[in-house]
């Protein structure tokens, strides 16, 4: 398979290390939460966090493979970056040039039988 262009490279690698930093995070709040007896984190809370890095790893690697469903997660995922502008908004716009579009255009197939094309 050949390696995407470099604009699918960057919206996935922002979505990977985002789901990085997210598990990170929640490792280094379980050692001060184990450590601290008055702060406490329910389930709850680790199910949420690791939802949201497993979207995140999810969104970065539909964009890389170019699955179709993957514009529209990584759009998703794009939103908890678009309150800080400096961050959200190249990435935008990233997203909407026609080099990462295309990298999600359907391709046809052959049909051995036939010869001919079909839309996948």
């Amino acid at each position: 398979m050949a390696r995407p262009p470099k604009s699918v490279i960057l919206v996935a690698r922002t979505h990977w290390t985002v789901s990085a930093v997210i598990i990170a995070g929640t490792g280094l709040l379980h050692f001060v939460f184990r450590r601290v007896p008055y702060l406490e984190a329910s389930n709850r809370t680790y199910l949420i966090t690791g939802g949201l890095a497993l979207l995140y790893l999810f969104a970065g690697t539909l964009v890389w493979f170019g699955a179709p469903f993957g514009i529209l997660l990584s759009r998703l995922c794009c939103l908890l970056y678009l309150p800080r502008p400096s961050f959200g908004s190249p990435l935008w716009e990233t997203m909407s040039s026609p080099e990462f579009k295309a990298h999600f255009v359907k391709t046809g197939v052959r049909r051995p039988e036939t010869g001919k094309s079909e839309e996948r």
